[in-house]
């Protein structure tokens, strides 16, 4: 199977209505000149009114099948339903706050405050596509008999944190691009926090809220971002990609930054199986604990933190993000879901996990959490587990995977200086690959909206008109759901 088969992808999802279709204007016929700028759809807040009850049904509807490659005719209908492992949660109605004006921090030259227009191309799912493709389409059939397979809860105390003092080298042969960028921010650290569940030292990007004067700001809350499939290990994590955005958006607010710098194509859950080693994969992969009781146990005291947090993610770790709320309700009080797709546990979902975990080395689904449909893969399944994001503020966003100015090769050649024939392969990736993946994440984003509608669970939706699966739509996802929904849930009094 070549590259371009998976824009067989979007063409499916077009005519599933998945897509929404917009009119493609262009400034002029050269296509030297940037393009017309499309309006992107409105942001828009569901108002919908949340359930009373407090009871956890003992069945939830199944994940839709929306992603990738496949036939409607293999996707279990919106009425059957998967059992969910039972979860304690909480109920609280949340409406969310309107939009408050965010101030950029003052423009100093030898901090990260210039313009993000990030990678060009579609990020960490990109590469050695038909390849992927044919090992994901190879995938090992289900066994009734291992479905039962939901682990035991894993209970770790809080790890050691100190400065980075090692070297971490990135994919491309150099060094990975953050531990330098990091230290442009006031109170910015690199440190490593020990993990006892992983039982290694994880790498980690800390920025402390600071006063005017750089001074460390105490009883802050903390904002956890979650880096893409590709991670810090490819350079294309948060700080490589968008650390003037972060400057610009966070670095004048009283909130402490946290990413942590490992875990390329983990979908940061706890895995049922150890991985052997290779440059993405460093042992034990144990990340829902990590993210959710060590690493908090470990950096908020380090910070002097208060007990108010935030998590976002893009592409793989949006998913992520969706998983870590919902199996700790109350433990965030908002969430930032980018370009994601919340569901697993059905062919196409599960199709696509495939096609992110194959790049680590060949990693199928079943090494995360066994047998699709399993007690497990529905454990973390965010479409499954929906019910328990009741009472966490949400921002959920997806492009439609028609392309939009910064995709276009005027955009590449006069505002990237890129050469005619770079733009030209870029755009093309763009358009086939991360058109295709923006379309399935936006068919799998409105069944997680159509989800919640059903259950009554606010949130607020940025569905863009234009979009593919790249850095531009990210770094607006960053800006809006920071004014929209995180920094009302972080900072309510300010």
């Amino acid at each position: 199977m070549t590259r371009p088969a998976i824009a067989a992808v979007a063409a499916l999802a077009v005519a599933a209505t998945a897509i929404p279709t917009t009119v493609h204007l262009t400034a002029s016929n050269s296509s030297d000149t940037e393009t017309a700028r499309i309006a992107a759809a409105q942001s828009t807040t569901q108002a919908t009114v949340p359930e009373t009850s407090s009871t956890t049904s003992a069945a939830e509807t199944a994940a839709a099948a929306t992603t990738t490659e496949g036939t409607a005719d293999n996707a279990p209908s919106a009425s059957e339903e998967a059992a969910e492992p039972v979860v304690t949660t909480t109920t609280e109605v949340v409406e969310v706050v309107d939009e408050v004006d965010v101030v950029d921090a003052p423009v100093d030259s030898d901090l990260p405050e210039g313009e993000d227009i990030g990678a060009s191309k579609p990020t960490g799912e990109e590469g050695d596509l038909g390849e992927v493709l044919d090992n994901a389409l190879a995938g090992p059939e289900t066994d009734p008999e291992k479905l039962a397979n939901m682990p035991e809860e894993q209970e770790s105390p809080a790890g050691t944190v100190k400065p980075l003092s090692r070297s971490l080298p990135s994919t491309d042969g150099g060094e990975q691009s953050w531990i330098q960028k990091v230290k442009q921010f006031p109170g910015g650290e690199a440190l490593e926090v020990y993990s006892p569940s992983m039982e290694r030292d994880i790498p980690v990007a800390m920025i402390r809220a600071t006063d005017s004067a750089g001074k460390p700001i105490d009883n802050a809350p903390t904002y956890y971002l979650l880096n893409g499939a590709g991670g810090s290990e490819q350079n294309t994590d948060w700080l490589a990609q968008a650390a003037g955005t972060i400057y610009k958006t966070l670095g004048n607010e009283p909130v402490n930054v946290v990413i942590p710098m490992e875990g390329a194509f983990s979908y940061y859950v706890d895995w049922l199986t150890v991985p052997e080693k290779n440059r993405y994969l460093n042992g034990k992969q144990m990340w829902s604990t990590f993210l959710a009781k060590e690493l908090p146990q470990s950096i908020e005291p380090y910070m002097n933190a208060n007990d108010k947090r935030a998590v976002s993610g893009f592409s793989m770790s949006a998913t992520s993000s969706l998983l870590l709320a919902e199996h700790n309700p109350g433990f965030y009080d908002a969430v930032g879901s980018f370009s994601g797709c919340a569901a697993t546990s059905t062919p196409l979902p599960s199709f696509f996990v495939g096609l992110t975990v194959n790049r680590a080395g060949g990693i199928t689904p079943d090494q995360l959490w066994g047998p699709m449909g399993s007690e497990y893969n529905r454990y973390n399944d965010a479409l499954v587990m929906a019910e328990h994001l009741r009472g966490t503020k949400l921002y959920i966003s997806s492009g439609t995977g028609l392309t939009s100015e910064t995709d276009m090769i005027g955009y590449l050649k006069n505002k990237r200086g890129l050469t005619s024939s770079q733009a030209f392969s870029n755009h093309m990736t763009l358009l086939v690959e991360g058109g295709a993946i923006e379309g399935a994440m936006n068919a799998c984003t409105h069944d997680l909206r159509a989800k919640l509608n059903a259950k009554g669970i606010p949130a607020h939706y940025n569905f863009r008109a234009t979009g593919t699966h790249s850095w531009p739509s990210w770094l607006e996802d960053m800006r809006e759901s920071w004014k929209t929904v995180i920094r009302p849930a972080l900072l309510p009094d300010a």
